[in-house]
């Protein structure tokens, strides 16, 4: 119903569009020629789609919805994570779980996207790799909606791609000092030149250190990261960079799965207290821990043949083990909250050895060719990717139970880990995207067969057994008219497929990929030579072939499943002389195979980061403020809401010449919240923090 009526309502503008490009509203004049939006770091706004599109277009040609997180909106929001680099993008509910280390949690439309870093695959399984590094970050990028046209294998909800900074990329020298909460203290550097004279062969070296504790008692975020990277470029023409990557990291898992009395609710009756702050920590000192280390070497290389084709194709080779430890609230003692009769807690002792081996090859050749009146463009590719990941776990038995609101932490015992086999996914593909260019209208339309197999794995490359294997075509098309204002509307439909119904039905037949599909109309406007880039959507989106319980064979599933996620997303990036603005809006209307909202998706949300860079006898000072918005949320199965919450973030930087020094913090107000509430626990947000950060070029 809302996608009906919204899209009447698109449907009407669209069809003023002609009136306004008569010269009815002189959109066009706000253009101011010169102006630039950049800071210290880059771009303020991104204006282009990178390489989440694999083509590189400019946003307000691209007849998708993508939203790109630049290194200046990173460095001015003084994003710690990927989770705070998008917490202002559109679509997007972000870190969705409040305080956990083990992982970077978003949802896209409602659910939980495709993760790439440099346009390859990022991770399979769980707990078994770092975190990215915003820092290490040249960009975060956002396609929403199915993407297996492109990717293969994935979410319906979307795509999060991370691009790390190269010697492909032209940056100065920096380097940066940040202190802040919790005995913060990290110190960066960015380092680059030639390494011969005729500038052919280039180096960069972009590295971390962090030594840091958190917001939870008895935890700690320590952190050592360095990439470096050399480009060749004998020509114009060539590119060849191969990148290596380290990291280790040294955190806590942070999540404590508590109780919802004491964090949502008042814990009286049950506990001995009434709510719990939110640094809570209900583990073992010396016994919670994630570390983790990440080991990688990829290469990009590019190549121009002739005024027609080119090349693209990237490689990474990926190793990542963890050593994850953890004591959590026990789910047990419903009937009491989860609290025993007098008020302590049982906790769940948990040990888990992981590991991570990753292959990926992605090339494809690019054709730009006219057909008369016709431009066009053809992308032919074809992608392969191998992933092993293995968990070996272990459950321990709890010395003494604790009393949350006042823990005197008894010891742990030691525990072994059970040696099972891993888990195998090998995947192919091959695909083709098009593009034709007559007059204003462009038509996109892309086809890919994708082929994708998993099983048990003795720990190296590729299944012993063969568990499930699919085959599915996917696609998408789409068409967009612009007009001579910046006006461009258009409207696209694409699908997706993931190997993600794990398991047999009744009859031992393995389970078919779920599918995914998503019909979007929407609006874009970018006034010629500027930097104002506003764009607006109405989506209806579906995933199917999801797995309900079979009513005839108790104990058994079968796939009849569907859930939809529906509604509009609004973004907005304007300058108003010393004043820049971006605006995001997102409603959704969304529902699970069992009929009740999406679990953790709320219905309204919103944000707006406003920056004021004045001149005069403030020059060299810039001023930033933003609001989050996160509506309502439910449980997944209508029993539980968790209620909205605003937070308020700020930033004050001066800069001179090469130096910056920022005063950034988070949750301004040190607002107290939580998340989300599933199954009787509730998860802690993130309370005020500040970090003061001091850069320089050189």
């Amino acid at each position: 119903m809302f996608f009906t009526r919204a899209a009447v309502s698109a449907c009407a503008l669209v069809a003023a569009m002609p009136v306004l490009a008569q010269g009815t509203i002189e959109l066009e004049q706000i253009t101011i020629e010169g102006e630039t939006t950049d800071g210290f770091f880059g771009e303020s706004v991104a204006t282009s789609t990178g390489t989440i599109t694999k083509s590189g277009d400019a946003i307000v040609e691209t007849p998708r919805s993508v939203s790109v997180v630049t290194e200046q909106q990173l460095q001015q929001r003084g994003a710690r994570t990927i989770e705070d680099a998008l917490k202002y993008t559109p679509g997007v509910t972000a870190g969705q779980w409040g305080l956990d280390a083990r992982s970077d949690w978003s949802l896209v439309r409602g659910f939980s996207p495709t993760t790439l870093h440099d346009g390859l695959p990022a991770r399979y399984g769980y707990y078994n790799d770092t975190t990215p590094e915003p820092f290490m970050l040249n960009s975060v990028a956002v396609l929403r909606g199915p993407a297996s046209g492109l990717y293969g294998s994935g979410s319906v909800g979307g795509v999060v791609n991370t691009t790390s900074k190269t010697a492909a990329q032209d940056a100065p020298n920096l380097w940066q000092l940040q202190v802040g909460s919790h005995d913060r203290v990290q110190g960066a550097v960015d380092l680059s030149g030639d390494l011969n004279e005729s500038g052919t062969l280039r180096y960069r070296f972009v590295g971390l250190a962090r030594d840091s504790k958190t917001q939870v008692d008895f935890s700690q975020d320590d952190v050592l990261a360095f990439a470096p990277s050399i480009t060749w470029r004998p020509s114009e023409d060539t590119e060849l960079t191969v990148l290596a990557n380290y990291q280790d990291a040294d955190r806590s898992p942070l999540i404590q799965f508590a109780s919802l009395y004491g964090t949502l609710q008042p814990a009286t009756g049950f506990g001995n207290g009434t709510f719990l702050p939110n640094s809570l920590f209900i583990g073992e000192p010396g016994f919670d821990k994630f570390e983790s280390e990440q080991r990688s070497i990829t290469a990009m290389f590019k190549h121009r043949f002739n005024s027609v084709w080119s090349i693209d194709a990237n490689f990474r080779y990926l190793e990542g083990e963890a050593e994850y430890q953890h004591a959590w609230w026990a789910f047990d003692n419903f009937s009491n909250g989860r609290y025993n009769p007098d008020g302590t807690i049982n906790r769940t002792f948990y040990r888990a050895e992981n590991d991570l081996k990753t292959l990926a090859l992605d090339t494809f050749a690019t054709a730009e060719y006219a057909l008369g009146q016709v431009e066009m463009r053809s992308i032919v590719g074809a992608s392969y990717t191998r992933g092993t990941f293995d968990s070996d776990i272990g459950y321990g038995a709890q010395v003494a139970p604790i009393d949350p609101f006042d823990p005197v932490y008894a010891g742990f015992n030691p525990i072994t880990v059970t040696d099972t086999p891993g888990t195998s996914v090998d995947e192919w593909g091959v695909y083709a995207q098009n593009r034709a260019m007559i007059d204003r209208w462009i038509v996109d339309f892309g086809l890919r067969y994708g082929h994708i197999k998993t099983g048990a794995s003795n720990g190296g490359f590729g299944a012993t057994t063969t568990a499930a294997e699919d085959g599915k075509w996917t696609g998408n098309a789409a068409v967009m008219y612009q007009f001579d204002n910046g006006l461009a509307p258009y409207l696209s439909y694409a699908t997706s497929f993931q190997q993600d119904a794990i398991g047999t039905d009744v009859n031992g037949n393995a389970f078919d990929p779920t599918n995914g599909e998503q019909v979007e109309l929407g609006l874009k406007y970018q006034p010629t030579g500027t930097d104002t880039l506003i764009s607006a959507a109405v989506f209806d989106l579906t995933k199917s072939n999801m797995l309900v319980a079979d009513p005839g064979n108790p104990g058994f599933q079968v796939q009849t499943g569907s859930a939809s996620s529906r509604g509009l997303e609004l973004e907005a990036f304007h300058s108003f002389g010393d004043v820049s603005l971006q605006v995001a809006y997102t409603y959704q209307e969304t529902e699970n195979a069992a009929g009740f909202d999406i679990a953790q998706a709320p219905g309204h949300a919103a944000s707006l980061w406003v920056d004021y860079e004045p001149g005069g006898a403030l020059l060299g000072w810039r001023f930033g403020g933003g609001v989050r918005y996160t509506g309502t949320s439910w449980d997944g199965s209508g029993a539980q809401a968790t209620p909205a919450h605003t937070l308020y973030d700020a930033s004050i930087a001066y800069e001179r010449d090469n130096w910056r020094l920022a005063l950034n913090v988070a949750n301004l107000t040190d607002k107290h919240y939580v998340t989300t509430c599933q199954s009787g626990a509730c998860y802690f947000g993130e309370g005020r923090n500040v970090q003061l950060t001091l850069s320089s070029t050189f």
